[in-house]
């Protein structure tokens, strides 16, 4: 082999091995910014995602506020003592404690949208319960609030009310474990 060839294939295995470190580089420049977008965009949504959290949290804990100086007390025993047992509770009438359980309920539902929208599922089919159970406090309410007369009645609606505020809260609790599961999923596992 000649000088100049060998000069000539030297000059095109420096610019063939400068070519593809320029590729190499190129791509791994490429990825890195993928890598980076990847991060930004799940720390956008995590952000996002807790936000909604705590309001749906914040909503339903008002709720159960609402109802819980209710169950502070046993059972009343007739009407009457249900009127000083809501009174004594802070509720100014009977209808009032329905509209404004009415109006928490509404605002879970609202906010409900809103995780349904952020996903992931597990923590929407939780919500969707946490929902349920939050109606069904707010009908056992109605329902106390409108039963007869009859003392048994009486305290099987009072019971009734408060096992599913308690569900509630159990439900509330199964909410919180799904969402900060969903908080700590950093995408590397499959």
């Amino acid at each position: 082999m000649d000088a100049g060839l060998a000069a000539v294939l030297g000059a095109l295995a420096g610019a063939v091995a400068t070519t593809a470190a320029a590729l190499a580089t190129g791509w791994s420049a490429r990825e890195q910014a993928k890598i980076t977008a990847r991060g930004e965009h799940r720390r956008q949504r995590r952000d996002a995602r807790q936000a909604v959290y705590e309001e749906f949290i914040a909503t339903v804990r008002e709720q159960m506020a609402h109802a819980s100086p209710l169950f502070e007390e046993s059972p009343p025993e007739d009407q009457e003592e249900l009127d000083r047992h809501l009174q004594s509770s802070g509720v100014r009438d009977p209808a009032s404690l329905l509209t404004d359980a009415y109006r928490l309920h509404t605002d879970a539902l609202k906010v409900l949208t809103r995780v349904q929208l952020a996903g992931p599922k597990d923590v929407t089919t939780t919500a969707k319960s946490v929902c349920n159970r939050s109606f069904a406090l707010t009908s056992s309410l109605a329902s106390l609030i409108s039963t007869p007369r009859e003392i048994d009645a009486l305290r099987r609606s009072f019971r009734q009310a408060e096992e599913r505020l308690l569900k509630l809260d159990m439900g509330l609790d199964a909410f919180i474990d799904a969402a900060q599961a969903a908080l700590d999923d950093d995408g590397t596992t499959a």
